[in-house]
This record gives C-alpha cells, structure tokens and sequence, in this order.
C-alpha cells in the first residue's frame, strides 16, 4: 500500500491531462449520452476545500465517486435521474477519512457536519461556454 503522505500523486501534463478526459468522453459518447448532460467535472470553491484541509491530521483529500437522483438544475429530487457526483474527504496519514472527528477531539467550534464536502457546481451546466 502506498503511505499517505502530503506529496500524493503527481502532476500531468497538458497531453495526458486531455487524453484522459478524451476517453471519458468517448467512452459518454458512445454510451448516448450528450455534451449537454454529460457531467464533465464538478467544481468546489478555494475555502470550502480549504475547511477540509486544515482539519486536524489532514495530509489530503479523497474523491469519492457518487451518484445520487437530481432534477436538471442538480437539486436532489427522487423522481430526478441518478447524476454522477464527487465527494470530498480528508484523510489522516493512516488513510482513514476524517469524519465526526472533531467531536471527538473535543474542538467545540468546529462542528463535526463538515467533514464531507460535495454538490459542487457541474460542468458544462455551470462552466463557461
């Protein structure tokens, strides 16, 4: 097993980035499934992330793959389609997410329903054109 450190991953360049994204897309394509709907990617604000990573003992963060039913505009609605969604999490360097530990560590005004970030805003329903 990899050791979960704050130096985790590695940056890609430009090709590899699009080739990447290319072959989801394709991938979408050939399923049917439009530019229009086809979630891209999802985007989450700097301090939002932010809370997730000066959490104590946060060495990163993990995406979690999720689905969940929305109407068009990404409202949750059970009469809604299943979208694909991230979730983010911190993680401890033992690779465990930081969830509710704030209760347990005693920090009153840090209130333990943060420790999930997620419904971000979706490309290309709210990217630029």
């Amino acid at each position: 097993m990899f050791p979960f450190t704050k130096d985790a991953g590695r940056f890609l360049d430009e090709q590899e980035s699009n080739d990447m994204t290319g072959t989801y897309l394709k991938r979408k394509h050939e399923m049917g499934i439009s530019d229009d709907v086809c979630v891209r990617s999802e985007f989450f604000g700097l301090d939002q992330v932010m809370q997730l990573l000066n959490k104590p003992g946060c060495v990163g963060l993990r995406i979690h793959q999720a689905k969940r039913r929305e109407d068009d505009n990404g409202t949750p609605d059970e009469s809604g389609s299943l979208k694909p969604r991230v979730l983010l999490t911190a993680v401890d360097e033992n690779g465990h997410d930081i969830t509710g530990r704030t209760a347990q560590i005693g920090l009153k005004d840090d209130p333990d329903d943060n420790s999930t970030l997620g419904t971000g805003y979706t490309c290309p329903q709210h990217c630029p054109k």
